[in-house]
């Protein structure tokens, strides 16, 4: 089988750490892989055919002048509900959330953005011929929307990264933890940051900081945030993966006050490296972690008493996490269906 991937969105947050998870685990011996996105593909994924395409994956460009090579390959991965035009050949998505639909007043511009938002998810359900969901909230969602292609949803979560397992491998969980709690993730408004920052602010421990790991730039847009009222407060920036991790391992909780996700990783890896998510009880946190060992709270008066408690908790097994959250059962499950739908035309 020949497999073409819009790989366009690698380093964009939440999808390109899933596209990522899930190139890093295909079979690039066997099977004919095409990654359509920038020279710096070929140097990362060294036995993948590299399309080049510079575009952005979600500017008008992106959407009407996708390579006209993709159309050579048998099928088309997208990690995104985002089809560009002029493709031929069967499709397959990923649709992590819809929050665009749930939750337009804070993620669209108006009514024409939300309108074309719109039909683009429309184009997706109707022209995909499977679509990959990260989580049941995920479906109960697109059954709300588009419950005429329920057949075409799969679930298939997300999971923990070969680069995070690697160091897993050389480091073990730390009994002495720093006075820091991280977030991790972009900084948009659904994610509940204003929450955390109250929260935060309100602790008894003067000793504590509080790391934002993730771009500043349009922090908190609609808000009247002023950094200035905020004490021990740090903005990272983008940071590499290695001292990701490590900010993760020392922490002592990584908070997670999302209003809305489609599934969430980072609470998945500090569990890995040891460290107790408090989590904001939203109900795909409530699929994907109460069997595992976080803390849910309700508000942000809640989450300063839980953080001002100093709660312990005993971490869950790194083994029981990589039996049902890997990044290599994802990229399985979604190159199986490709096969079988498309024919098993190996390469040998």
């Amino acid at each position: 089988m020949k497999l073409a991937i819009d790989s366009r969105y690698l380093g964009m947050s939440g999808i390109g750490r899933v596209l990522e998870g899930i190139l890093d685990n295909l079979d690039y011996d066997n099977y004919e892989i095409a990654l359509i996105g920038n020279e710096s593909l070929k140097n990362q994924y060294p036995k993948a055919n590299i399309i080049i395409s510079n575009d952005n994956p979600f500017s008008k460009k992106g959407i009407l002048s996708f390579p006209k090579e993709v159309n050579n390959y048998d099928c088309l991965f997208i990690p995104n509900f985002i089809i560009p035009y002029g493709i031929k050949i069967p499709v397959y998505c990923i649709v992590h959330d819809l929050i665009f639909l749930d939750m337009k007043e804070i993620t669209t511009s108006g009514f024409i953005d939300y309108t074309l938002k719109k039909h683009l998810f429309k184009r997706c359900f109707k022209k995909a011929k499977k679509i990959f969901t990260v989580s049941n909230f995920t479906i109960d969602r697109c059954n709300h929307y588009f419950p005429k292609y329920v057949n075409k949803l799969i679930l298939t979560y997300p999971g923990l990264s070969k680069s995070i397992i690697e160091y897993g491998k050389t480091h073990t969980y730390l009994k002495e933890k720093d006075n820091t709690i991280v977030y991790v993730g972009n900084v948009k408004p659904h994610k509940g940051l204003d929450i955390l920052l109250e929260a935060f602010k309100n602790l008894n421990n003067d000793d504590y900081k509080l790391k934002i790991i993730g771009q500043k730039e349009k922090f908190l847009v609609g808000s009247t945030y002023d950094e200035t009222k905020y004490k021990n407060v740090i903005f990272t920036g983008r940071i590499t993966d290695e001292e990701l991790m490590d900010e993760i391992m020392r922490a002592k909780y990584l908070v997670q006050p999302s209003l809305y996700e489609g599934f969430g990783v980072p609470p998945l890896e500090a569990l890995y490296l040891g460290t107790i998510p408090v989590l904001s009880n939203i109900q795909v946190f409530k699929e994907v972690y109460s069997d595992l060992s976080v803390i849910f709270f309700e508000n942000k008066e809640e989450l300063t008493d839980i953080l001002n408690k100093n709660i312990e908790k005993e971490i869950t097994p790194r083994e029981e996490l990589l039996k049902k959250y890997n990044f290599s059962l994802m990229a399985e499950k979604v190159l199986n269906v490709m096969v079988n739908e498309n024919g098993d035309n190996k390469h040998n």
